[in-house]
């Protein structure tokens, strides 16, 4: 878990960061917990970092740039992960529809235990995202790529793009690496340079593929067998 904590109360960072680490141990979870003192502080680290995000626990009464108004910057900048208010008051619970807040932890009144619950919900949607997301990164750029939208991946030379939407994104990888990662995911290698998601083969022929979307891959012959029975197309 990669976690950012924002707060202009040293103290309380300082309890935050010890609960979270406390529960990172009790649970063996890897967490990687960072602070900042300010929203600006924040923004400023997370225009990087936002992609590989997963937690932000959020005081709402800072000194300039305050916690709603962070949490409304994240998610224009693409952030995806959970963010927690972590507060003196409940009274902003309903703004924080908002910005799709997952929970309110209220200083020195939310207990341990509630602490918890809301740390390992948020453990469990990371893992949940992380299933439906790709997160690709290049040259300084990332992205997250919904799996459901990838059509297919094409390699030359070490450099894989991946198309989705009307998206297209270049990135270093392998195919080994990326068929591995993808293939309980609904992917099928079809060619030394293509792999391909089932759900947009509309049909497969020992030369070619045909998506739904009208676009012709090709198909290698060592690789035709174990596709067609991979899709369950009989030749």
């Amino acid at each position: 878990m990669n976690i950012f904590i924002c707060d202009d109360n040293a103290e309380q960072t300082s309890l935050c960061k010890q609960a979270i680490q406390r529960l990172s141990k009790k649970h063996g979870i890897h967490a990687k917990v960072k602070a900042f003192p300010s929203g600006e502080a924040l923004l400023f680290e997370a225009e990087d970092q936002y992609a590989t995000l997963d937690l932000v626990y959020l005081d709402i009464h800072m000194s300039g740039l305050n916690g709603m108004e962070s949490a409304k910057r994240l998610r224009e900048i693409g952030f995806l992960g959970d963010i927690v208010f972590f507060t003196v008051s409940p009274d902003f619970a309903i703004a924080g529809y908002d910005v799709s807040a997952l929970h309110y932890v209220v200083k020195e009144k939310t207990s341990d235990e509630k602490f918890e619950e809301i740390f390992l919900r948020a453990c469990e949607r990371k893992s949940r995202r992380e299933s439906e997301v790709l997160v690709l990164t290049c040259a300084g750029e990332s992205r997250c790529v919904p799996l459901e939208d990838i059509r297919y991946f094409e390699i030359q030379q070490r450099i894989v793009t991946v198309v989705y939407a009307k998206e297209r994104f270049e990135f270093y990888s392998t195919m080994m690496r990326l068929e591995e990662q993808l293939f309980n995911h609904g992917f099928v290698r079809t060619h030394k340079s293509f792999l391909v998601s089932k759900r947009y083969i509309r049909s497969i022929d020992s030369t070619r593929v045909l998506l739904d979307t009208g676009e012709e891959l090709p198909v290698g012959k060592r690789y035709y067998a174990d596709s067609l029975a991979s899709i369950g197309v009989a030749s």
